[in-house]
């Protein structure tokens, strides 16, 4: 049984000049999309700019609405609930975006930020516990214990990414969001967090929705990759399939482009 289910997802321009009118389409952002997540693997959504992953991503978090279809998250319907009924959710599937300088409160300590998380994902409320916990979560996103006292600033892209993570880990979630967690650092650093993830995910039974403009990035990580141009899922199935037999010509361009990270 699938952890995270989504259906035949469409979502629509809110401000599309067609709104409203009689005989006239509104514009899709995202058109039909079918897929799911098993608990504890990594499914990998492919597409570059206006590919419609952004928009999937916010209807995911219930920060877009859908117009059509449904998505359900560990047996519970939660497609359109209101932010307050989503927020618990938010906790158990949590995004990470790329370079999350922007979401870290840029005047608090690394320390503060991992605090207010370990509060939300219900850990214990004996200090010798917390710091125990908060430190183990540290050390599983490879974040150095010496940039507690340190702020988001001081730190390079590659820590702010381990610090998001670290805090991710500190609400005890079942799956992780990643939308192009790692794009932007330099290719070992890149591997060397998607190695990260991949032992997380053994290790903790974690499930990973891979969202990323990257097909070399789904290659390493994902044994099941999804295609989507223009909104549209365009290519599926697992992730031999659909390097070497791709279906569509999108696909066919994103294989020409990509730069394995394959040793």
């Amino acid at each position: 049984m699938a952890l995270l289910e989504v259906e035949k997802l469409t979502v629509i321009e809110p401000r599309s000049p067609t709104w409203g009118r009689v005989g006239t389409d509104p514009s899709k952002l995202v058109d039909g999309v079918s897929f799911s997540v098993p608990p504890g693997q990594c499914v990998a959504i492919v597409g570059e700019h206006h590919s419609g992953t952004l928009p999937l991503t916010f209807a995911l978090l219930g920060l877009a609405h859908v117009a059509e279809g449904r998505v359900v998250f560990n047996d519970r319907e939660i497609t359109n609930l209101s932010d307050r009924q989503m927020r618990p959710i938010r906790r158990q599937m949590p995004a990470l975006f790329s370079d999350d300088f922007g979401s870290l409160p840029p005047h608090q300590t690394i320390d503060r930020i991992l605090i207010g998380a370990h509060a939300c994902g219900g850990g214990s409320r004996d200090k010798g516990d917390r710091i125990r916990e908060i430190q183990r979560a540290m050390e599983r996103a490879g974040l150095p214990l010496s940039s507690r006292h340190q702020y988001p600033r001081d730190l390079g892209p590659g820590d702010r990414q381990r610090t998001a993570l670290a805090r991710a880990l500190l609400q005890q979630p079942r799956m992780l969001i990643l939308r192009d967690f790692t794009r932007g650092l330099d290719p070992s650093l890149q591997a060397v967090l998607l190695n990260r993830l991949s032992d997380l995910k053994e290790e903790l039974g974690l499930a990973l929705l891979l969202i990323t403009h990257d097909l070399a990035v789904a290659d390493h990580m994902a044994p099941e990759i999804h295609v989507m141009s223009r909104g549209k899922i365009v290519d599926s199935g697992p992730r031999d399939s659909v390097i070497s037999d791709p279906q569509h010509d999108y696909t066919r361009r994103l294989i020409a482009s990509a730069v394995t990270l394959r040793a």
